[in-house]
């Protein structure tokens, strides 16, 4: 099994498709998007020589919808999920038994998330409380969700639970993207 869950976001003000700066946005691309081609690159050849496997890549529901505050991170995390799609086919139509598949985290409580909304509390000139409730009322469940959250879905994809699962997307954000 290989998770690849190495992920940065922006850390300026000027992230819009305007203003983000042509390094910051090659910078976040070659961790977020780059950093899981490289996993999947490496690991097909291990993992078929062993019999199989599963690969899981961790995305977000930036990659899902316009991310016009947010412009790298979010098509960084595009680019993992159509990897995914194309890892998930590649190795199938070889019969390697290697399953890919992304999932995808909405609005967790980490400290990547309280950055954000400090960051986006000072874009907009309120505070960081205001955005964090601004956020939580894009959640139908009503709550930000936990980091255990989203292992609990990392283990059902590592598991033979999910034996005949490929190339799919795992949503973990309380309703966000079904609320439309």
């Amino acid at each position: 099994m290989l998770v690849n869950n190495a992920g940065i976001g922006e850390n300026s003000a000027a992230n819009d498709p305007e203003s983000t700066a042509l390094d910051d946005f090659s910078r976040i691309y070659s961790v977020n998007a780059g950093g899981v081609f490289l996993g999947c690159k490496h690991a097909i050849p291990a993992m078929r020589e062993s019999g199989g496997g599963s690969i899981i890549n961790m995305s977000s529901i930036a990659a899902l919808v316009a991310t016009p505050f947010l412009t790298s991170y979010g098509a960084s995390k595009a680019a993992v999920r159509q990897l995914t799609m194309s890892v998930a086919a590649h190795c199938a139509a070889r019969g390697d038994r290697i399953r890919c598949n992304s999932v995808h985290p909405g609005q967790i409580m980490t400290p990547m998330l309280e950055g954000l909304f400090s960051d986006v509390a000072d874009a907009h000139g309120q505070s960081a409380e205001f955005m964090r409730s601004e956020f939580l009322k894009q959640i139908p469940l009503g709550e930000f969700g936990e980091p255990d959250d989203v292992a609990y879905q990392v283990l059902f994809l590592a598991s033979d639970e999910s034996k005949h699962v490929t190339g799919t997307r795992m949503l973990v954000d309380g309703g966000m993207l079904s609320a439309g």
